[in-house]
This record gives C-alpha cells, structure tokens and sequence, in this order.
C-alpha cells in the first residue's frame, strides 16, 4: 500500500518538528533540510514529503513514521532501531550503513537507493518491495519476513542467517557470495544459475 498523502502540503522547517514539545510533524513537505550528527528519540513523521534532505549519522531511535515519501535523501548511517515505518516510501535515497535493527517495516518499498552495509537484524519487515537497490554486505540476520520482494538487487555477500526466505523470489537479483544457509532456501524461488551454485554447494556434481 503507498503513502497515503494529501493533495496539498505545506512547506515546513525541519526546525518546525524541533520546536514541537512531543516532535511530532504531519502534512507537509521539507526541502534540503540539514540535520546530520544528532541525536532525536520517538519523534513522528505523517504524512510528509521530504526531498534532497541529509540525516547522515543522526539517530532517530523509536521513529514512528508513517505516509511518508522520502526521495534523493542521505540517510548513511542514520539509526532507527525499534522505530516503526510504515506505508513510507523511500526513492534514489543513500542509505548506506543505516541501522533498522528490530525495526517494524510495513508496506514499504525502497526504490533504486544505495544500501550497502545496512543493518536489518532481528526487524519485522512486512509487505515491503527492495526494487533496483544496492544492498551488498547488507545483515539480514534473524528478521521476520512475511510477503516481501526482491527485484533486481544487488546482495553481494548478503547475510540471510537465520532468516527464511520461504515464498520469496530472488532469481533476478545477482551477487558473487552470500551467506544463505540452506535451511533459509526452503520455498524459495531462484534462477537456473543460482540454482546450479546452490547444487555445488551442497558437493553436487552438475552435468549441463
């Protein structure tokens, strides 16, 4: 389900949300906003627009962001363990290193944005679609997926421990290595050529 905005936003401060007692900023649009190396705890995003903004290195712990579309922003290193993200869609954004450790991701799509080294252990990530993306040597150690899609991504050297990839397809991504037990592959569809690395992994001797 996408963002669910108004026809009409009004321009808003990033300093608006700041001067909010309970930092709590809905309907409105911020453009080129700077807030990078700061500390913000169970702030409220709905319903925003927020465009070409940098929070890189900032912490946001226990966000609570939903409706939101996020596009050409710098996100890198940016912390949002426990937050909850939902109907949010994030567009051309860099997010390299971003923490979403135990995170709660529901209907979001990540849209051709840079995710390298991502940190996703233990999150709950629900009806969520990673399309064109960059995630190599991304951690999706120990989350929950339930109805999520891989398109076209690049998962060079990805970890999937203890996660099951039960009812997804990954035949159209790429990577050279990835940490994906076997146990994780049960019910999940893959492409000829992964299939046959696969194989040789398990010590079978494909004739082709």
């Amino acid at each position: 389900m996408a963002p669910q905005l108004p026809v009409a936003l009004d321009e808003a401060d990033w300093e608006d949300l700041l001067r909010d007692e309970d930092h709590e900023l809905a309907s409105a649009m911020i453009n080129g906003a700077l807030f990078e190396h700061e500390v913000m705890e169970r702030c409220t995003l709905s319903k925003m627009l927020i465009r070409g903004c940098s929070f890189a290195h900032t912490t946001f712990e226990r966000m609570d962001m939903t409706d939101t579309v996020l596009e050409n922003c710098d996100l890198s290193n940016t912390v949002l363990t426990k937050g909850i993200i939902h109907r949010v869609h994030f567009k051309d954004c860099k997010l390299i290193g971003i923490n979403l450790s135990k995170a709660n991701l529901g209907h979001v799509t990540f849209e051709n944005c840079v995710m390298n080294l991502s940190d996703l252990v233990e999150a709950s990530i629900k009806q969520v679609k990673f399309t064109g993306c960059s995630m190599q040597t991304a951690n999706f150690y120990g989350c929950k997926f339930k109805d999520v899609e891989l398109h076209e991504c690049d998962l060079n050297e990805a970890d999937f421990t203890d996660t099951s990839l039960k009812g997804m397809d990954i035949s159209t991504c790429t990577y050279e290595r990835i940490d994906m037990p076997m146990q994780a592959l049960v019910g999940c569809t893959v492409s000829t050529e992964q299939a046959i690395g696969f194989a040789k992994l398990l010590g079978l001797k494909v004739k082709y």
